[in-house]
């Protein structure tokens, strides 16, 4: 038997359990309830801004990647995470040249302009990173704030980005091209500049005369090797404001419709194909295309014939880089690679891009890699081009001076780029850039990563000029990438379920079923219905 005492101390003591659970439950709600309103607010700046004027795009979408991939391809950094295979660059370039613990205060680049106005994305910072354990891997867009496309067409600058120093370029003409070493690389489409022409390319001056491909034939596009329809070439000279463009060589790629196009962007710029002979046939025999009407949905499709190369990809760098070439009276452009489907507005990425942060020249950094050397290694492991042109190429770089990529090269962040995009506006010194870097790609591998940065630094050493490398994860915003059209045509099928279905049951004559007795007899709704009798499996159907 338990004394008065004992039995009072009992009940002292469970009252004290309980009180002390009952605290730690409601600690417990407190903390949820104070992470639920730190999250909210964080997500205030995003959603006030989203009120106001600015388009604020937030498609957070990922990719999938086949079991087969291989690792280097694969894109190991996301939005708020990264694993960098550039050790000795340090934690401070993490997540494409941002420290994680800054995420939180980044903002973009403000506008800049000569009256200083107000830009209604001024305010727009990225949202706080989830917790650690809620943070997915992989690569993903992130939230860009865009102008109505209205808006972003009434902020395109009434005149041209001044070109530092060089305001006349003319580009070598020469019928009968000559190669002037043996082992030198290059193509009679490219000229064949020699290594003193080269170097002559990179001294800037008020007029200067390079190579630039289409060194044959009266004009870009006719007997210059890259040959175009003469229907077609009036409407290369037409001046436009912006143009988008892309190309598919070799039947590479599959046709992509761009979506979320404004009504004014659909009628004044134009979006061009270019396509080889090869090409053309698939897509006559697959598609809506006609000879007639030369075009898939916004697309204006251009016949290629007469390639300068048998390489596929290396013909792709001939629009890619040359556009300025075969466009003669063009302010800007797009280029989107054809794996590539565009879903934001052209003016809305020209206002982001260019125009709000006063750039000439635009192209993302690599999602991953930041240094040539690493990109070059990455490119062999995963056979991009045989090795022994890589490591020339490279070398050849070492010799003239190119070091892997650290922080005292900032304040560029990267000398690695993900090409697949170029926004620019044509002026002298950005036609001069492209037109170096093709002719690295035409003396050396078509791989235009590898090339990208000894031709921006030798501009760079000569004249005050930028290029704005902005994140990946922004490009991944106003471009949805797809596979290429030889990966499509090999996946697998999905594989078809291991489960065998059981026999369904047989039912009585009279059960009910779904409310309705079976009896077997016709109703009128049956009438004119075949009747099927049941088969085992195995067996054959008789009627």
């Amino acid at each position: 038997m338990l004394t008065s005492n004992s039995k009072e101390k009992e009940r002292s003591l469970s009252f004290l359990c309980c009180w002390y659970l009952g605290r730690r439950r409601v600690a417990m709600l407190l903390l949820l309830s104070l992470a639920f309103v730190v999250f909210v607010l964080g997500s205030y700046t995003i959603n006030k801004e989203s009120n106001n004027s600015p388009n604020i795009h937030q498609s957070i979408e990922t990719m999938d990647f086949g079991s087969d991939q291989t690792p280097i391809s694969r894109e190991l950094t996301s939005f708020y995470t990264s694993n960098s295979n550039n050790d000795h660059i340090g934690d401070s370039f993490l997540w494409n040249g941002i420290r994680g613990s800054d995420v939180e205060t980044i903002h973009p680049p403000p506008f800049v302009s000569s009256t200083h106005h107000h830009h209604p994305c001024d305010s727009f910072s990225f949202p706080p990173p989830p917790p650690p354990g809620m943070r997915r891997p992989g690569p993903r867009p992130c939230p860009v704030c865009y102008l109505p496309p209205a808006e972003a067409l009434a902020h395109m600058p009434k005149h041209s980005f001044e070109s530092p120093v060089l305001k006349n370029l003319t580009y070598i003409h020469d019928e009968i091209p000559v190669k002037h070493e043996e082992s030198q690389g290059g193509s009679e489409f490219g000229g064949y500049p020699s290594l003193e022409q080269r170097t002559n390319s990179f001294d800037i001056k008020e007029s200067m005369t390079v190579h630039c491909g289409f060194v044959k034939g009266t004009k870009p596009g006719h007997q210059t090797g890259f040959d175009i329809d003469e229907d077609i070439l009036h409407e290369l000279d037409q001046f436009h404001d912006v143009i988008v463009a892309s190309a598919i060589f070799g039947k590479y790629d599959i046709i992509q419709e761009p979506v979320n196009i404004s009504e004014m962007a659909r009628k004044n710029i134009p979006f061009y194909m270019f396509i080889d002979e090869e090409t053309h046939l698939y897509l006559k025999n697959t598609s809506s295309y006609t000879d007639d009407n030369k075009r898939v949905g916004l697309w204006r499709i251009i016949v290629v014939h007469n390639v300068p190369y048998t390489d596929a990809r290396r013909n792709g760098k001939v629009p890619k880089l040359l556009l300025h070439r075969l466009f003669p009276n063009v302010r800007y452009s797009i280029w989107v690679d054809a794996k590539l489907q565009l879903v934001v507005d052209p003016y809305q990425i020209l206002e982001r891009f260019l125009w709000r942060t006063n750039s000439s020249f635009a192209i993302s950094r690599h999602y991953r890699r930041f240094d040539v050397y690493v990109e070059a290694e990455a490119n062999k492991a995963a056979r991009k081009y045989d090795n022994a042109s890589i490591d020339y190429q490279v070398e050849f770089y070492k010799k003239e001076g190119l070091t892997p990529y650290t922080e005292a090269k900032l304040p560029i962040t990267s000398d690695v780029p993900e090409g697949c995009t170029i926004i620019r506006e044509h002026i002298p010194i950005t036609n001069l850039f492209t037109c170096v870097w093709f002719n690295e790609v035409d003396r050396f591998t078509s791989r235009d990563q590898l090339s990208f940065a000894i031709a921006r630094d030798k501009i760079r050493e000569k004249v005050d000029w930028s290029i704005n490398m902005f994140l990946d994860c922004e490009r991944r915003n106003f471009v949805k990438q797809v596979y290429h059209r030889d990966v499509l045509m090999n996946m697998k099928p999905p594989r078809p379920s291991s489960k065998v279905l059981p026999e369904p049951l047989v039912l009585p004559r009279g059960r009910l079923v779904g409310g309705r007795a079976t009896t077997g007899k016709k109703t009128p709704g049956q009438r004119g219905k075949r009747r099927h009798r049941k088969v085992s499996a195995g067996g054959r159907n008789i009627r």
